[in-house]
């Protein structure tokens, strides 16, 4: 990332003095990368004729926005490391921050709509007697009386998304589109109400990233508080929003604003996609790709926009007319998905399931929401033990 009109001014110590220096930014990378005679005492900001750009900060600085974070309240997730495998998880220090990833088994969505969640508990008319368990059903004089009573409540909780790559920021902007539509969901609108996003932005991805195809190595407007990218020896931060503004104000190195090029990942291997409509997709054999499918679902489960859900009730043998309803997440690829009353599965294959996952991303989603399912993260390529790759399905590698 080049600018050859932004300038950054810096604080330099020589000679037991403070000085302040304005250089254009190529010379400043070189003061970062390849050291300088002066000792930079503090990175004051970079600015372009439009005005401040961003910040220069090191690690230990940007771990003190995490502590800032905390302060203000927020249950920072951010990704960290456990050997090789590198997870989002609520930080219980700064320093298990983890910023030298380029994928996580999880996602946003593992926080927002956990994989169960109790709804709320109501009383059914069910009672124990000597013959085994009695439940009253609706008959032709009225229906069952059930009273609900609510003894749940939403969490108030206040979470901070930092350090998440784009394509998990374009997940729950997704994500919104599906939960927040109306009638929006209370238990998602709940989690996802005063949440913050800071974003680490993508150098390069390996070699089952797409994020170029569907283009969600961008960023839109609303989903990103602060835009992080490595520089030098340290992060360049920028802010995106209001509050961005006011948590760099916390480090009393001015205000940020601007707006510079995106960042484009350097990809190992690129795809086009031919059809993702839903003709295209029926049409097509997949008897190659799902021949080695293990039905784990790792796909679905590792996927940061899958939301498909089931619906449970229990209740205790030893007081059934208490009854605890919960979301459970589910998965398209399993048999029972598509399963209704009497035993008929509607989607009874491999390749049908395997097929409607895709029209769901696709075809579905761009019908519905005008977005496509599909954020190009590559977990459902990476986390397969068949590896199946649905890029060579749906399109051909052109580069």
């Amino acid at each position: 990332m080049v600018f050859c009109d932004v300038y950054a001014t810096l604080v330099l110590s020589s000679k037991n003095r403070m000085v302040n220096v304005v250089m254009p930014l190529p010379i400043f990378y070189l003061f970062f990368n390849f050291g300088a005679a002066t000792d930079i005492l503090a990175v004051i900001c970079l600015k372009s004729e439009d005005g401040v750009i961003m910040l220069k900060l090191p690690k230990q600085e940007l771990m003190s926005l995490i502590s800032e974070l905390r302060r203000l309240g927020f249950e920072v997730i951010a990704p960290t490391r456990s050997n090789e495998t590198v997870r989002l998880a609520a930080l219980s220090s700064p320093s298990d921050l983890e910023t030298d990833y380029i994928r996580i088994i999880n996602s946003p969505r593992d926080f927002l709509l956990p994989s169960r969640e109790p709804l709320f508990r109501y009383r059914s008319t069910a009672t124990v007697t000597s013959y085994g368990l009695k439940i009253r059903f609706p008959t032709v004089e009225g229906p069952c009386p059930v009273t609900i009573v609510p003894e749940y409540t939403p969490p108030k909780v206040k979470i901070a998304f930092f350090g998440i790559h784009p394509c998990m920021a374009n997940s729950i902007r997704y994500l919104d589109k599906v939960m927040l539509s109306e009638p929006a969901d209370p238990y998602y609108k709940a989690r996802r109400e005063d949440m913050f996003v800071a974003v680490l932005e993508c150098e390069e991805g390996d070699q089952y990233c797409l994020c170029k195809t569907v283009e969600s190595y961008k960023v839109p407007e609303g989903y990103a508080d602060l835009m992080i990218r490595r520089g030098g020896d340290g992060f360049l931060v920028r802010s995106r929003s209001k509050r961005g503004d006011e948590l760099l104000a916390s480090l009393k190195r001015g205000e940020v604003a601007g707006k510079p090029k995106d960042l484009v990942p350097r990809l190992k291997e690129e795809y086009a996609f031919d059809r993702t409509d839903e003709a295209g997709i029926d049409e097509r054999d997949a008897s190659e790709y799902v021949g080695a499918c293990t039905l784990c679902a790792s796909c679905t489960v590792t996927c940061p926009t899958c939301y498909c859900s089931d619906i449970e009730d229990k209740f205790s043998l030893m007081d059934p007319s208490n009854v605890e309803r919960s979301r459970v997440r589910m998965s398209c690829q399993r048999r029972c998905y598509s399963m209704i009353a009497g035993g008929t599965t509607f989607l009874n294959t491999k390749e049908a399931r395997f097929k409607w996952r895709l029209k769901h991303k696709f075809p579905f989603s761009e019908r519905a929401y005008q977005l496509v399912g599909c954020v190009g993260c590559g977990n459902c390529i990476a986390f397969c033990p068949a590896r199946i790759d649905f890029r060579k399905f749906l399109g051909r590698r052109v580069a």
